[in-house]
């Protein structure tokens, strides 16, 4: 077993690092992108300029309709449902922010801790499993993305819409796989849900 593993505080130290440098590369980004602009003297470089062929700027448009007509469409399921309000009545709410991470980590993981709450591990995995539904807004947002970078047609749009299309894509992934973990952690846990 190596040592972070059994260290709580070790991997959590990691966590904050592997932030900070993200957080600096990304504060590097916007610097050295300023930094351009100016030595440019803010010259119109075309980046932002498209002229998208008809059949791009058709494309663009149909996919960012069909991205919006899916984000509202999972909206409404979502109210009529009442799935956006099952969260604000979980026991979770009042919980640290910490707590409720300790809490993800042993549901993610499979591996309650004998002195934690059981009710509070079930409530975690139920959240896991409800929250699939997240998967089909982002995947609007996709839809989205992808078409704003065909209706602009322009490197920047480009890189941007690229950008997103990451973001979201890890997004859907990390909620559906979540959503299995979930309900392999209530299979596996049939006993906690009963005391």
């Amino acid at each position: 077993m190596d040592a972070a593993a059994t260290n709580p505080d070790r991997t959590g130290r990691g966590q904050r690092r592997l932030r900070l440098i993200l957080l600096l590369v990304l504060l590097a980004a916007v610097v050295g992108a300023l930094a351009v602009g100016v030595a440019m003297g803010g010259q119109n470089t075309g980046i932002f300029d498209g002229d998208p062929p008809r059949w791009a700027s058709n494309l663009g448009l149909v996919l960012v309709i069909l991205g919006v007509v899916i984000e509202v469409a999972a909206a409404v399921w979502v109210v009529g449902t009442g799935r956006y309000r099952s969260g604000r009545q979980s026991p979770l709410i009042g919980l640290s922010w910490s707590h409720r991470r300790r809490l993800d980590r042993q549901v993610r993981r499979d591996t309650p801790e004998a002195d934690e709450d059981p009710a509070l591990l079930v409530e975690t995995a139920k959240q896991f499993v409800s929250q699939r539904y997240l998967a089909v807004l982002c995947a609007g947002l996709v839809m989205t993305s992808v078409g704003q970078v065909f209706v602009g047609f322009a490197p920047f749009h480009g890189m941007i819409g690229g950008l997103l299309l990451v973001i979201w894509v890890v997004l859907i992934v990390s909620v559906l796989r979540n959503a299995r973990r979930g309900e392999a952690f209530l299979r596996a846990h049939p006993g906690l849900s009963g005391r």
